[in-house]
């Protein structure tokens, strides 16, 4: 078992696309129905980009693989912020964040960094993502043009960021057209091409290899206004890029953060005074935006701010490791909407991206004070998963009119002392630590699967079994996990799913570092198992062949519906 994340290449990736649909009607486990098509318009020209909806996955855990974009955008996410990049990466990176990395069981911590790829990877998998959404998007109909933008974001000082790794990510992603990597999704398309129903040779010539034209800017907790300043004036001038800042919450101040958090009920998390000081100040910060809306304005592009990042605090819990870890979900919205409010004031026209606990229940008010985009991370890491996506598209779609950048003071005042008041944002108490009775087989008589919808990878998969007693059984994908410990967090029998499940290992060294119940293949027919109480076989498996025995049963039927995953 590794926590190593697996890229699949642009072919894997096709293949399981569309055999999840041919043989499932689903992709990635969402199911057809729950594919979002926006039937009203609601979209904008941002920054030179159509965009249908401006919502959209936060970076972190749901933008990190090329399948988590896609599925994003399949649950009505149309803006993605892509998971960080900066020159410690691949190896080096995995080892430097400890697992589970997760804990969003009641509101939201982490303690992630950039990209568990290389800086390499991650580019081609963010080309793949906007390759095979547009291909998708004409062959399911919901979309005949690119509708979505991706936003990259790189970090964490000016030395790495003009690296060539940093520079040649932010190049190949303006204009993809000479990598190997939207060559070969673009040859890879056109040889399956008569695997699609919709999609012609034309609309793939026609897919974009301009994969972004914006990048936010991530710095570390305590970054001086100089150096930050420097970056983007960098990644403006030089890289001519859309430039956004990512600026922290603790510019509301120690207090006021203080004050939000024990007023919601939120007295057992501990903040520390010195983060509030060693961070970028309001009267730096608010110079800082001037300086750069000059700038990008002789440059002929747009400067803006990313609110906010997410709050250190100090790790008081047992799951994540570490001294400090960072804060988000529900009590985060209070506190960044406070910093809006403060740059509202200071500035009548600004370009502010939200993210902070946004959901279905504040979408909407967020986005009519002329804050966007607004993207989420934590929602996505309840029960539902990217289905809460949907609800979140539904309140945006109701909408009278979007005015990108029109900030409306008044609007944006009264959604705070909306706030101030609403059981929304209050604690609601951790649910009991459960003990561990997660089986291999049967969680529960009837549906469960949050685990499937959990999973920001897509790492578990439900699969019905002739004769099972539950409606069906969970497998869990290896390559696709990097144990972030979230589908245990929700588990109701209290245990670690991507331990206790059959899984599908990608190769034998994972399989070798494995105790979980599982299967390689080998060559052919030629499997390497192991059972339930940990046997080690290599053995020949004929699918039609009947078996009593439930492990082996779910085996055949598992290859036999899902051949295209080994």
């Amino acid at each position: 078992m590794s926590d190593n994340l697996i890229p699949m290449d642009f072919s894997k990736l096709l293949d399981v696309v569309l055999n999840d649909y041919e043989k499932h009607k689903k992709i990635f486990e969402i199911e057809e129905n729950n594919f979002y098509r926006y039937e009203k318009d609601i979209s904008i020209d941002y920054l030179g980009n159509k965009l249908v909806s401006p919502i959209g996955p936060a970076a972190g855990p749901h933008t990190q693989l090329a399948q988590n974009i896609i599925t994003a955008y399949l649950t009505g996410s149309r803006y993605f912020e892509v998971k960080t990049v900066q020159v410690v990466d691949g190896i080096d990176m995995q080892k430097m964040i400890a697992k589970p990395c997760i804990d969003a069981k009641n509101v939201g911590y982490n303690v992630e960094w950039s990209t568990e790829l290389t800086v390499e990877n991650a580019m081609e998998q963010y080309i793949y993502a906007s390759c095979l959404i547009e291909a998708m998007a004409k062959e399911l109909q919901i979309s005949n043009d690119k509708d979505f933008i991706i936003n990259i974001s790189v970090g964490y000082d000016l030395e790495g960021i003009k690296s060539q790794k940093i520079d040649s990510f932010i190049e190949n992603l303006k204009d993809a057209s000479n990598t190997n990597a939207f060559k070969n999704a673009i040859a890879i398309l056109k040889e399956n091409i008569g695997r699609f129903s919709n999609l012609t040779v034309e609309d793939v010539d026609n897919i974009s290899p301009n994969i972004s034209n914006i990048v936010t800017l991530s710095t570390m907790h305590g970054c001086k206004k100089e150096e930050i300043k420097s970056i983007a004036t960098y990644l403006i001038e030089n890289k001519k890029m859309n430039t956004f800042v990512k600026l922290n919450p603790t510019l509301l101040g120690y207090d006021n953060v203080r004050k939000i958090l024990d007023d919601l009920g939120y007295n057992s998390i501990e903040l520390s005074k010195t983060d509030f000081e060693n961070d970028l100040q309001f009267d730096d910060a608010v110079k800082l935006v001037k300086d750069l809306k000059e700038i990008s304005d002789r440059n002929g592009l747009t400067s803006g701010i990313k609110i906010t990042n997410t709050l250190p605090v100090y790790n008081t819990r047992e799951k994540l490791s570490g001294d400090k870890m960072y804060l988000s979900g529900k009590p985060l919205f209070p506190i960044a909407i406070g910093v809006a409010k403060k740059f509202f004031e200071a500035f009548p026209e600004l370009h502010i991206s939200f993210s902070g606990g946004i959901d279905k229940e504040n979408v909407s008010k967020v986005l009519e004070t002329g804050i966007m985009p607004a993207t989420f991370s934590t929602i996505l890491l309840k029960p539902r998963g990217y289905l809460n996506t949907i609800n979140i598209a539904k309140k945006v779609e109701q909408i009278q009119d979007l005015e990108l950048g029109k900030l409306n003071l008044e609007k944006l005042t009264k959604l705070i002392e909306e706030t101030n008041t609403s059981e929304n944002y209050k604690n609601k108490g951790e649910k009991e630590t459960l003990n561990d009775q997660l089986t291999a087989f049967d969680c529960f008589k009837t549906s469960c699967g949050i685990c499937v919808d959990t999973c920001p990878n897509r790492a578990n998969i439900k699969l019905e079994v002739p004769n099972l007693s539950a409606s069906y059984q969970i497998i869990h994908l290896d390559s696709r996990c990097n144990e972030c410990g979230n589908c245990a967090d929700f588990c109701p029998k209290g245990g670690k799913p991507y331990f206790k499940k059959i899984t599908i290992f990608e190769n034998e060294v994972d399989f070798k570092h494995s105790n979980n119940p599982g299967l390689k293949r080998l060559d052919g027919s030629k499997y390497l198992i192991r059972g339930i109480k940990g046997e080690i076989a290599e053995i020949e498996i004929d699918i039609e062949e009947e078996s009593s025995d439930l492990f082996m049963t779910t085996v055949k039927e598992l290859i036999k519906k899902y051949p295209y995953l080994f």
